[in-house]
């Protein structure tokens, strides 16, 4: 099983040395088509036009650019476009990708603080990194320890955007997949997505009889009308002088704000506080994402690659993780069918056995009856306004 980590660089191509842009314009050029020839030879059969494919890939391209044709090598791209549902749009924009190393293609100058690329034929490509990018990685690298992650570099380039230059650094780490815990002896942690409003999530752990729950935390993306609100009030204390480049570059950001980075950035949020609760014991994650025909609104595309970025993050911390989705309409004590009663804050399902509590919390229930364990107290929270 494998686990990656991501630190994305973005540069303005109108800030690259010209020469140097240039070439990488043309090796990116050549590297696609050959790649485009390659990946098709061998989805139609044709092993001599494969071969063809490679040895053009060994005339054009630097040595260091040419791993991603080899399928025994660990940059081999070939594998993740199969199962794309468009993989020729995906093939003509392949990434240059190569090992992050001194005698690969891209090193790390840290006297300098550059990201080194290698073009061929001498020339190289020079982009500064900043300090906070050079810290991250580091912290990055001890969450693994003593493991020792790998590290590669994909350089990302399209020409109907051709004011950006893309370059991710990718740290990979190898672990066995995690055995399946006792739950009486797991921390137990339950993420319920919704397009709503984000994830529901419940920190629980079994405690001598019944299941202790440490918190009920919701997630929910900044509105876009408080995101502009909150953009104006930044470009008006930067107008005034008050932290010019900080309010400004804030401000550009909030209304830049992306979803999928808001998921991304919310589910490490969501581990990095289960690892704090568990205190050296393992965990248990359950992800109770809705069919796909149930989700609505602009959350929906986002929270589909939740489940992605969730396996992705617990093969990277060595989390055990499952997902199955639970009923919030059906009582977890007898299985009655639950009554929905709206409040002003929240969903309140109603059991005629007295079962009780919020909606989003319901399939949390269920799991625990799932897993042999009794139920905890319910309410998990009071509900003032529903008279609890």
């Amino acid at each position: 099983m494998e686990g990656f980590r991501v630190l994305t660089l973005r540069y303005r191509t109108n800030e690259l040395p010209p020469e140097a842009f240039e070439r990488l314009k043309e090796l990116f050029e050549k590297y696609r088509a050959i790649a485009s020839l390659y990946f098709w030879a061998l989805q139609n059969g044709k092993k001599d036009v494969a071969e063809l494919a490679l040895r053009r890939a060994e005339e054009e391209l630097p040595y260091y650019w040419r791993l991603v044709f080899d399928s025994r090598s660990p940059l081999y791209l070939f594998n993740e476009v199969k199962e794309m549902p468009r993989p020729r749009k995906h093939v003509l924009k392949l990434p240059l990708v190569t090992a992050l190393h001194y005698h690969s293609g891209a090193y790390i100058d840290e006297d300098k603080s550059e990201l080194v690329v290698r073009l061929g034929g001498g020339q190289r490509l020079e982009l500064p990194v900043p300090e906070r990018a050079l810290k991250r990685l580091k912290e990055k690298e001890s969450e693994v320890t003593p493991l020792k992650p790998s590290k590669t570099v994909r350089i990302q380039w399209r020409p109907e955007r051709t004011q950006m230059l893309k370059v991710q650094i990718v740290l990979r780490v190898e672990r066995p997949r995690p055995p399946r815990p006792d739950p009486r002896e797991a921390l137990l942690v339950f993420i319920d997505a919704n397009s709503r409003y984000g994830f529901a999530v419940v920190f629980a752990a079994y405690d001598s009889q019944y299941v202790k729950v440490y918190e009920t935390p919701k997630f929910r993306p900044p509105s876009r009308g408080k995101r502009m609100r909150e953009s104006a009030k930044r470009k008006s204390a930067a107008s005034h002088g008050v932290k010019t480049n900080i309010n400004f570059a804030l401000a550009r950001l909030t209304e830049e704000f992306d979803s999928r980075g808001w998921v991304e950035a919310t589910i490490a949020q969501i581990l990095k506080k289960a690892l704090i609760y568990a205190e050296g014991r393992s965990i248990w994650v359950n992800f109770d994402s809705p069919p796909i025909h149930i989700l609505r609104g602009r959350l929906r595309q986002t929270l589909l690659s939740a489940r992605r970025i969730l396996e992705n993050l617990c093969r990277w911390y060595g989390i055990y993780a499952t997902f199955r989705c639970y009923s919030s309409h059906h009582c977890p004590i007898c299985e009655g069918r639950l009554e929905e009663h709206m409040t002003r804050r929240t969903r309140i399902m109603r059991c005629r056995c007295g079962f009780a509590d919020d909606r989003d919390f319901v399939p949390f229930h269920r799991w625990i009856t799932s897993l042999g364990l009794p139920l905890p107290k319910w309410p998990l929270y009071s509900h003032p306004r529903d008279g609890q």
